[in-house]
């Protein structure tokens, strides 16, 4: 393993994901543990007021990241239904945000996430809560079938595999 880790999948026209789309974070999620996580280096274009990141940038980051949280967990995409954000502190422009997501709960009908937004060092900026609505298996592969992982096409049981395991996407894992 040459010590790079998996990012989960994307979509090239994603604001917050896509590689391809002139206006996208361009940002990538990593499974760590229990938790998705991604990291976000703030600049001005990402300015609600001046030296503050827009509150809208924060939710966003929290509801990608929550929403993977429960797609890895049971291996089927979701979509939003509900997210609750409450905003602690201002975060400043030029800062590096850390965002985790975890899930809260499962039910059969819904699922549930936390998430914090942070700084490296800790400081927490905004904590989300969401309800997440589980797509069937053939709406996932729908979805799966327009995502890759670092350019390549892969089911999500198998990206989800390697992203768990740290494996760089053109690897079988080992």
């Amino acid at each position: 393993m040459t010590g790079r880790r998996t990012p989960l999948p994307n979509y090239v026209g994603c604001f917050i994901c896509g590689h391809a789309h002139s206006r996208s974070l361009d940002l990538r999620f990593y499974v760590e543990g229990e938790a998705v996580v991604a990291r976000l280096q703030t600049d001005e274009s990402h300015a609600g007021y001046p030296d503050r990141v827009h509150g809208g940038i924060r939710a966003a980051l929290l509801d990608e990241t929550m929403g993977w949280a429960p797609s890895v967990r049971f291996g089927r995409f979701c979509v939003a239904v509900e997210l609750n954000v409450r905003y602690l502190k201002p975060a400043p422009v030029g800062a590096l945000l850390e965002v985790r997501g975890e899930v809260a709960s499962a039910e059969r009908r819904l699922w549930e996430a936390t998430g914090e937004v942070r700084s490296e060092t800790g400081v927490v900026y905004a904590r989300g809560r969401g309800k997440y609505f589980p797509l069937s298996d053939q709406e996932t592969d729908a979805v799966m079938a327009q995502l890759t992982v670092e350019g390549q096409h892969l089911p999500l049981s198998e990206a989800i595999r390697r992203a768990q395991l740290g494996a760089p996407a053109d690897s079988g894992g080992e």
